[in-house]
């Protein structure tokens, strides 16, 4: 398994610039990259401050020269809301840009706001989401392509910047639900989840029911690649710590927010409302790698031994978190977290479920 620097790019003031949170991001994923992480993953949002990036694919053209080996992804493009044929030729494009180095995240997104701009209820975006994967899968690394579906309709084309890796860049699902899941073990691609916070029994659950889908396709459940997002902050000061915490329920009230439905927004800066039942910093801070070394290793261990990743996203970086308290976290984490996690489990290229369909870079 590897682990992976998770990009959200939100801004929770307006203190916060667009140039400087994008600085701030390359320099985080160059620290990322020397301190040994496999993936750097960019988001797609749109319209609020929740996250910057409206496009991942535009983040990878522009980190891709800035980085070597580091992979970057996309967690998520949301296919429903762009144009067959300029989105498969802008995925071989970025393929291209940053040299076969592309992992394609897909998912068909929960807020209803965005894609009501786009002219997509959220009601149907899952079914045109699956046709999308089936479109994608099918279409990547071609050079002539046409497909005719329910909702995609593409005449003969022809393909000219093909991507770099063959037969197409790895595709993975991202999402919880039992509908991503199927969509994942469909096409056998890696599933994505989130454990919003929670701890690692929550994404034990998940992977459980992940098997269980697995199952009922006439799949082995070995077979399941899964990968994991999670809050990770590296730091010996206790009061860093606990902020950084408090900034991830910060992004958790964001989220929660955005997932009532809602197609209208009052305003771009979105309320940090507390909601029923929500978990406190403190909660945040002991379900979580977030501390010490030792603690961090140790949190991560038991999420190796119990949920058998092939990879872990990290969130390192979140609401108004100082770039200089990330930078030194992301550099404890390759220097002092990584060793200690290896002296309890072995070399992290063989911990894990590893699949010969997934080969960190």
């Amino acid at each position: 398994m590897d682990y992976g620097i998770f990009n959200l790019m939100n801004r929770r003031h307006p203190s916060q610039t667009v140039p400087q949170v994008i600085s701030e991001t390359v320099e985080q994923v160059q620290a990322a990259e020397s301190a040994g992480f496999g993936i750097s993953w960019f988001t797609e949002h749109h319209f609020s401050n929740y996250s910057l990036s409206p496009s991942p694919l535009m983040m990878i053209g522009h980190v891709a020269p800035q980085t070597l080996r580091i992979r970057l992804g996309s967690a998520v493009v949301l296919p429903a809301l762009y144009q067959p044929a300029r989105l498969l030729g802008e995925i071989s494009f970025a393929d291209c840009l940053s040299e076969g180095r592309l992992v394609l995240g897909l998912g068909s997104g929960y807020q209803a706001y965005e894609l009501a701009r786009f002219g997509v209820e959220l009601s149907e975006a899952s079914a045109i989401t699956n046709e999308w994967i089936d479109f994608l899968s099918k279409g990547l690394g071609q050079e002539s392509f046409e497909y005719h579906g329910d909702y995609i309709d593409l005449p003969q084309t022809w393909f000219t910047a093909r991507s770099v890796q063959e037969p197409r860049p790895e595709i993975w699902i991202a999402g919880n639900s039992p509908g991503s899941q199927r969509r994942a073990v469909t096409g056998d691609h890696p599933l994505f989840v989130s454990g919003f916070g929670r701890d690692v029994e929550t994404l034990a659950e998940i992977r459980a029911e992940a098997e269980e889908t697995w199952k009922h396709a006439g799949k082995s459940p070995d077979d399941l690649q899964f990968g994991t997002l999670r809050y990770c902050f590296v730091t010996d000061d206790k009061a860093e710590a606990l902020a950084f915490a408090e900034n991830a329920r910060y992004q958790i009230r964001l989220s929660r927010y955005l997932r009532q439905g809602q197609t209208a927004l009052d305003k771009p800066w979105l309320p940090e409302e507390a909601f029923e039942d929500e978990m406190s910093p403190e909660d945040i801070l002991a379900w979580n790698p977030i501390g010490d070394a030792e603690t961090v290793a140790e949190k991560l261990v038991e999420e190796i031994e119990r949920v058998r990743p092939v990879h872990s996203a990290l969130y390192m970086t979140i609401g108004d978190t100082p770039h200089e308290a990330a930078m030194r976290s992301i550099e404890k984490f390759g220097n002092d977290v990584v060793p200690l996690i290896e002296k309890s489990v072995g070399p992290l290229t063989v911990a894990g479920t590893p699949s010969p369909a997934y080969v960190a870079a």
